[in-house]
């Protein structure tokens, strides 16, 4: 018997939630943002957050007694600002294979064979976006994604010169000029990521790593509100595993993250991991990044604000142009950091 739409859909049904939320859950950064509620529903052409440059007013040593207030007033509340995103994927199953099929384990099977698979490419691509600012070209290539922001901070929006939709630069604060969230970059108002390079990581890898952490941690509040994100590209995370494999227990990350990518130590109150989407090959030749990656995030100050949350639509069938039904995943939003002298980036660290 033929899979009608309708029985497809009733199937269906049940496995949609689970099948957004593992797009969510499996996402490293992603998961980290739900699970502190910071991943928002807005609405909205673009995404704002204020943050205060620095002191608005200024303050007088008293000698005499007599010394005039300094009553000038500063601007200092700034406004970071971005776009909302949207990404749309027509997930197709051929009518052919309906009228081949029948039963609630044929049409599981079909799903996962087809929507199943589909939304793993987009998380694939997207997830390797967010870290380097490039696609694996699954389901969207690295073009398409260019409206998010991304971590790398060698990224180009595309938009103009010097404007950026990367976060972390692989240059010191006071050498961060460009435009990022409709901000220039400029350590004079604190909107600057820390960044050192390790020379060799057995000269002084785990110097600089610690070093960036603690410079993090400073503009946070203190140590005991560093980063509580690390990624590595895997030859740094070997050579980092190496260095604290006398001292460190080895565990898994958190089961809703997929094991196969990721094992986890710690540096300082954060948990490190592995990811092969950090691919060294994916930043500048002849940069520092190619030598090594290592971004530390404090997820405090780090959002995904959305218009339109992930979903994928029921089944419908096509009229005209494809012999095939199709169900529409769909989301907007973008990421939004709201303390960048918090987050780091460190690069060397696989030599």
């Amino acid at each position: 018997m033929t899979i009608s739409t309708e029985l497809l859909n009733t199937t269906f049904a049940d496995l949609r939630g689970p099948l957004v939320n593992s797009f969510v859950r499996s996402n490293e950064l992603f998961e980290a943002l739900n699970s502190k509620a910071r991943m928002p529903m807005e609405g909205g052409t673009k995404i704002e957050r204020s943050f205060s440059g620095g002191a608005p007013a200024r303050g007088v040593g008293v000698y005499v007694g007599d010394e005039l207030l300094n009553m000038t007033r500063r601007q200092q509340i700034r406004k970071f600002e971005v776009e909302p995103h949207r990404l749309v994927m027509a997930i197709n199953i051929p009518k052919r294979e309906l009228a081949q099929n029948s039963g609630k384990l044929a049409i599981i099977r079909l799903i996962e064979e087809y929507p199943q698979t589909s939304m793993e490419a987009a998380k694939a691509d997207l997830n390797k976006f967010l870290l380097t600012g490039a696609s694996r070209g699954l389901a969207f290539n690295t073009s398409e994604l260019q409206g998010f922001l991304t971590l790398n901070g060698q990224s180009i929006s595309g938009i103009g010169t010097g404007v950026t939709n990367g976060l972390l630069d692989f240059v010191a604060p006071g050498s961060q000029s460009d435009v990022v969230q409709n901000v220039k970059k400029s350590s004079s108002y604190f909107h600057f990521n820390q960044y050192n390079d390790i020379t060799s990581f057995s000269a002084d890898g785990m110097t600089q790593l610690r070093k960036t952490y603690r410079q993090c941690a400073h503009y946070a509040g203190g140590i005991g509100k560093g980063p509580d994100m690390i990624y590595m590209d895997d030859d740094t995370y070997t050579n980092f595993e190496d260095a604290r494999s006398e001292n460190v227990r080895v565990t898994l990350v958190d089961d809703k993250i997929d094991k196969s990518n990721t094992l986890g130590l710690n540096l300082g109150l954060a948990s490190v991991t592995s990811s092969i989407d950090l691919d060294r090959a994916d930043f500048t030749a002849d940069t520092a990044p190619r030598d090594g990656v290592t971004y530390m995030l404090n997820t405090d100050y780090i959002e995904f604000p959305m218009l339109e949350a992930p979903n994928v639509s029921e089944f419908k069938e096509r009229v005209g142009d494809q012999d095939v039904v199709t169900a529409i995943f769909a989301m907007q939003g973008n990421l939004i950091c709201t303390k960048l002298p918090a987050q780091g980036c460190v690069s060397g660290g696989a030599v």
